[in-house]
């Protein structure tokens, strides 16, 4: 997904008030006013009960694609991250990952079992959700220890290719194989066969609307949060 703000505020640490209106007049400022983005101070809280430090969270809209910054502020000053040196700890990645956990949630709890890839299904052991890519190196990885993950956890595979078309054909291409799939080695089996380096598209197997649908699919994951695949969360966190 395409970033709204070009401009990081990581090299902008300035004195500003603090109030709504003004963190977003700062935010308007760094995107130069560009037209059609929505600028929403959309959560604030402190950061804990021991600080009077707030973390602010900001949404940046352009009504097609949104993304979410985390500041802080104390009085007049506004930063652009916090770090707990006593307990090695970023609160700016801690509240993004915190608001990444909540929208993909949102998403994931209202998802249809046809977009999902379910592997292992013992009660006994957690469950681990992976976003991935048929084109991403990284994700070939992953699936070649595939079965020794299952013996630690049921896996849930849901497809959101950061490459282009071919990957968003090998997609459907993976969701229809495991669909008629009896097993979870003719699943895995599928994934392998559309993951490999050297498979090519049969572009009379997949329409246009097959890829639309895909690209839809992995629009609204990437719109939640994930940035980079595989990602990879626990289902527990998607379900509290």
């Amino acid at each position: 997904m395409k970033k709204i703000v070009v401009a990081s505020l990581v090299a902008a640490s300035a004195v500003f008030g603090a109030s709504d209106a003004q963190i977003k007049d700062f935010y308007n400022a760094m995107i130069g006013g560009k037209q059609g983005v929505s600028i929403t101070v959309s959560d604030r809280q402190k950061v804990s009960d021991k600080s009077d430090i707030e973390v602010v969270t900001v949404t940046i809209s352009d009504g097609k694609n949104s993304q979410h910054d985390v500041v802080f502020t104390k009085g007049d000053f506004l930063f652009p991250e916090i770090f707990d040196l006593k307990e090695h700890k970023s609160y700016s990645r801690d509240f993004q990952q915190k608001i990444t956990v909540k929208n993909l949630a949102a998403v994931y709890n209202k998802e249809d079992k046809k977009n999902i890839i379910f592997l292992g299904n013992d009660s006994k052991k957690p469950t681990i959700v992976v976003f991935s890519d048929p084109e991403c190196p990284y994700c070939r990885a992953e699936l070649d220890k595939i079965e020794g993950t299952l013996k630690e956890s049921n896996v849930q595979i849901i497809l959101t290719p950061v490459h282009d078309t071919t990957a968003l054909q090998k997609s459907f291409l993976v969701y229809k194989d495991t669909a008629a799939a009896k097993s979870d080695s003719e699943k895995i089996k599928a994934l392998r066969k559309y993951f490999a380096p050297d498979y090519t598209v049969d572009q009379k197997a997949v329409s246009e609307d097959d890829v639309k649908k895909m690209d839809e699919l992995r629009t609204k994951y990437l719109a939640a949060g994930v940035r980079s695949v595989p990602f990879i969360i626990n289902l527990e966190d998607l379900k509290k």
